[in-house]
């Protein structure tokens, strides 16, 4: 019998309720839908996931393979399952053969439910496989749920190379697919120069949705074009502030002593014209107050400069929130930050590289999302 460590927070798997997956609709085809978390490898020293499928005959089915990210199919045609969360009080070892987990399955029902099992699809249709991808947030222990969110939804079509990734969405097992023989999905653009096929569609469809970035007026982001100091700047200080820390911060400033105080050198009250700011002062001016800028030692910000790796690995880690300690070189800390947490694209090749508005996103993307389960550059590896 296998053996569990006590640990602060169990998961449990456990699904119910036949579905007659075994009677095909005229005219359809069956296609399995299977769920897995992006982020159970990075939770793994925090918490045991225990998967369990009851068969017809009640019997209890160990699918504890479910915690390597695998992508987890009721195994016995159940559409109905429930991820549960167990509290830290509950916590048993469990190395005996009359221990029943189900008894500890309603502490923590998830607050929404998993989307896996048999959807059926036209005959006609190309549609091979969907994988829905959730992360597991918390345990709310006074709302007494498990938080879960969806994170994507990937569908393999026949002769399609690369899986076609929708995010922020996942795929119900009533909506069903309508490609038909021949067809392929039709392509999702997040920007009129960034479609599915761009390397940068996760990451760019992420982050506006999440209201971020906003791109060019022409509806273009430009990925491959490098960015200057005050335009990541702006899309940092966007991620972690709020609207209403960004239009006060001019306010706060104007307070200090007098009007005319300089947030730096390059970046003053005297570039306001008609109570107007220039476009980047306000967020220029939140991210030295939350303290991940700091300028340069003669107290200016340099704001059309180009950005290197170094420099936005810096930002980027400060501004989120990561613990560093000091180190030599002075880069090493925030870059290695990024290292243990899977977010340096392997585009970056060396720390003074000059890194481009896509890599800029996908590097945020990473972090905001806690994408654990991409390849990524590491500090050993870069010049």
């Amino acid at each position: 019998m296998k053996k569990y460590f006590i640990i602060p927070l169990v998961l449990s798997l456990f699904a119910g309720q036949i579905a007659l997956a075994d009677i095909l609709p005229p005219g359809q085809k069956a296609v399995q839908v299977c769920a897995y978390f992006t982020n159970t490898a990075e939770m793994l020293n925090d918490i045991a996931v225990i998967g369990y499928e009851t068969s017809p005959s009640l019997d209890r089915v160990d699918l504890s393979q479910f915690i390597a990210n695998e992508c987890f199919s009721p195994g016995y045609k159940f559409n109905t399952y429930t991820v549960f969360g167990m509290a830290p009080s509950n916590i048993k070892v469990i190395d005996s053969p009359t221990y029943v987990p189900q008894a500890d399955f309603n502490a923590y029902p998830t607050d929404i439910t998993l989307e896996m099992g048999t959807m059926y699809v036209p005959s006609s249709s190309t549609l091979e496989s969907v994988k829905n991808a959730y992360r597991i947030v918390r345990l709310d222990s006074v709302k007494s749920k498990l938080i879960v969110e969806p994170v994507k939804t990937e569908k393999t079509y026949a002769g399609q190379s690369s899986p076609t990734v929708v995010m922020g969405q996942i795929t119900k097992l009533s909506e069903g697919d309508t490609a038909g023989q021949g067809d392929t999905p039709q392509a999702e653009k997040v920007f009129t120069d960034v479609g599915t096929d761009s390397p940068y569609h996760d990451a760019l469809k992420y982050l506006k949705e999440q209201e971020i970035i906003s791109g060019y007026d022409d509806g273009s982001f430009k990925p491959g074009n490098t960015i200057n100091r005050a335009e990541f700047t702006k899309i940092i200080a966007g991620a972690v502030s709020t609207q209403k820390e960004i239009t006060e911060c001019m306010a706060h400033y104007a307070s200090q002593n007098s009007y005319m105080a300089n947030v730096f050198t390059d970046v003053t009250f005297a570039m306001v014209g008609g109570n107007v700011p220039v476009w980047y002062f306000d967020y220029v001016c939140v991210a030295k107050l939350k303290g991940f800028v700091d300028g340069y030692a003669d107290g200016s910000f340099r704001p059309n400069q180009k950005i290197n790796f170094a420099e936005a690995a810096k930002i980027i880690t400060e501004a989120l929130g990561y613990t560093m300690t000091p180190s030599t070189p002075w880069y090493k800390t925030y870059v290695e930050q990024l290292d243990t947490k899977r977010a340096i694209p392997l585009t970056i090749t060396s720390f003074n590289q000059d890194i481009t508005r896509g890599e800029m996103a996908e590097m945020i993307w990473r972090l905001k999302a806690q994408v654990m389960d991409l390849t990524s550059g590491h500090y050993s590896d870069l010049q």
